[in-house]
């Protein structure tokens, strides 16, 4: 991300009855915020072929259910961009909905032409969200934010970098300066007792560079891993400093798209504690 955020996407799962997400008001109060245009994609609700035992034709089902959910599709993006429209904010809407290509497929490409992309946390049970949330950050090229049901705030004042010292942390650092810049606080967070970080590049250095970039005095914060368990010792330093966001790395074990993601990078998109800046 450049030092501006001046393009926002942000994905909202269609509805019959949609109404405004956590992400959307996200995406709205940051746009407002930096005067920046935001572009809605309504994403299709899951697609299911219908088993019919009536001896209807088979095709007409299947283009009466395509005609459902591009109707419910259509409606949702609708009501996202009057939404935005309201709220005072430049606002583009896109939908689609093609057999012939992944439910994300529009999500993952716009995502690569916008500064950072805004998804609401996936529920329990929501394996379409957690699908959508990993197929841009991990095909887009580009930084995620996915926002907890319990929303955020979209100037955070207290940010933490949990910081292993990898390329993917590095990247997520390098996306996530606009809002570090801007931060009142920053913590620069490593946990150890997890994975060897002898090879990795210390705190110290990281902070060096923030201080060159404009960020305020960061704070190094090193600890260990509750029960080798380095998500849990995260998870209680959000709450014990009132952190507004966390930025990290997505780690994946991986390069095959059936990736499998690595254990701090799975339990925090399981259970997002705050708004949780992630960049691959």
């Amino acid at each position: 991300m450049t030092e501006q955020v001046k393009c926002i996407l942000v994905g909202v799962a269609a509805k019959d009855d949609f109404s405004a997400t956590p992400a959307l008001e996200f995406a709205i109060a940051l746009a407002k915020k930096h005067g920046a245009c935001l572009t809605v994609c309504a994403l299709p609700p899951a697609f299911y072929v219908p088993v019919t035992r009536t001896g209807g034709s088979a095709s007409a089902i299947l283009k009466s259910e395509i005609g459902r959910l591009e109707e419910i599709t259509h409606r949702s993006a609708r009501s996202a961009s009057e939404l935005v429209s309201k709220a005072g904010v430049s606002c583009i809407a896109e939908h689609t909905l093609s057999p012939l290509e992944p439910r994300t497929g529009r999500l993952v490409r716009l995502a690569r032409v916008n500064d950072v992309t805004i998804l609401d946390a996936a529920e329990p049970e929501d394996n379409a969200q957690r699908a959508a949330i990993e197929d841009v950050l991990f095909d887009s090229g580009r930084p995620v934010l996915v926002i907890p049901q319990t929303g955020g705030n979209a100037a955070p004042r207290r940010i933490a970098v949990a910081w292993d010292g990898s390329a993917r942390s590095a990247r997520a650092v390098a996306d996530a300066l606009p809002f570090l810049k801007q931060a009142g606080a920053v913590f620069v967070v490593t946990v150890t007792g997890e994975k060897d970080l002898s090879r990795m590049a210390p705190g110290a250095d990281l902070a060096t560079h923030l201080l060159q970039h404009g960020v305020y005095e960061p704070h190094l914060e090193t600890l260990s891993a509750i029960d080798d368990d380095a998500s849990a010792r995260l998870r209680k330093f959000v709450k014990d400093e009132s952190i507004d966001m966390l930025v990290m790395g997505a780690f994946v074990h991986s390069r095959f798209r059936q990736a499998i993601l690595g254990g701090v990078t799975r339990s925090l998109l399981d259970d997002v504690p705050v708004p949780l800046f992630m960049a691959h």
